[in-house]
């Protein structure tokens, strides 16, 4: 088993209830089918969950509990392979059928990204060139300014660089950051070893972009851009390679923590749970992203690992109900530990 995350055993940190860990939304607590604006599609406005209350206060990620929360004590809903979408001018296996734009209002806080370089060009593609593609301007431009729109918000950004599709080198895409104004003064940098901060604090501070690479890359003279974290310092991750509903169901299979920290290292702060099947599938995901499917396999994989989950990785964002589900657990994790 992966050791528990540093900063305690105790229930307190691992979020137990009566000797186990359950993470969902009450029997009470129904899908807010009416959030969906006038044309009746996720993502058009923010919905109600993640509204913060009217007349002001402090607010974090849609909720004012969210902001006593540390960072390593929340639980993000990851769009996987955000950029993949039919919206977003993919046509052939993509992950969503909207983009990661409209995720964004609809109450997504992370957003995975495919780093590709296609004919010298940095692009967000699916190790594919001339299959679908985002422009990184394009897309920092938006998160820039959702993140105007909505200054209680913070996002986490997780970049995976083409092995196929090189060579990324991560500085670049960090210039393709700084062209865009007020994005880098945005990026919070975190030391190796320190405790993180609260949600509260990167909201004060206006640090409210966290920044993860993994599968490679490589920094101009071994020195990475400011904010640049390797995911697998930080992060324990579940079986991502599940071929159906029925895999993810086997907790022994799926909640199998097949990438982590060295043994050498610091024990992982985040837990990542992968919640979708290989390959994108938007009936199963529409079953995986339900109430009950997802309430279930993440108490299965927290009570096997013994950590909390904060990373739900999702295909089809669209279906479902993580981001509320999500949503729920924080502020029933702030009640929990008295904030």
């Amino acid at each position: 088993r992966h050791r528990p995350r540093r900063g305690g055993t105790g229930d307190d940190d691992n979020g137990d209830v009566g000797g186990g860990i359950t993470i969902g939304m009450p029997p009470s607590q129904t899908p807010a089918e009416d959030d969906a604006g006038a044309n009746g599609q996720a993502g058009a406005v923010v919905p109600s969950f993640m509204k913060c209350p009217e007349g002001g206060g402090e607010c974090c990620n849609g909720s004012p509990s969210n902001c006593k929360l540390r960072v390593d004590e929340m639980m993000f809903a990851l769009v996987h392979n955000s950029m993949s979408s039919e919206e977003g001018g993919f046509f052939i296996g993509y992950n969503h059928d909207l983009g990661l734009e409209k995720a964004l209002v609809a109450g997504y806080r992370g957003l995975s990204l495919d780093v590709c370089r296609c004919g010298g060009v940095l692009q967000f593609c699916h190790n594919v060139c001339d299959l679908g593609e985002r422009l990184p301007n394009e897309v920092f431009t938006n998160t820039v300014q959702f993140l105007n729109d909505y200054p209680s918000e913070v996002v986490v950004l997780v970049f995976e660089a083409s092995k196929e599709k090189g060579p990324i080198v991560w500085n670049d895409l960090y210039e393709e950051m700084d062209n865009i104004d007020g994005f880098v003064d945005m990026i919070y940098e975190h030391t190796y070893g320190d405790k993180w901060p609260t949600m509260g604090d990167l909201v004060r501070t206006n640090k409210r972009i966290i920044i993860f690479y993994f599968n490679g890359g490589t920094c101009a003279n071994g020195t990475c851009p400011p904010g640049f974290k390797y995911f697998y310092n930080y992060a324990a991750e579940t079986q991502f390679e599940s071929a159906s509903l029925a895999d993810l169901q086997n907790a022994e299979y799926s909640c199998e923590i097949t990438r982590k920290p060295r043994e050498d290292a610091l024990p992982a702060d985040f837990f990542v749970v992968n919640n979708f099947v290989t390959p994108p599938d938007p009936d199963a995901s529409g079953v995986a992203n339900s109430k009950n499917f997802l309430s279930n396999r993440l108490t299965d994989c927290a009570n096997q690992v013994s950590m909390r989950p904060n990373f739900v990785y999702l295909d089809f964002w669209s279906e479902g109900v993580t981001a509320q589900l999500v949503q729920y657990a924080n502020q029933q994790y702030a009640q929990q530990l008295g904030r």
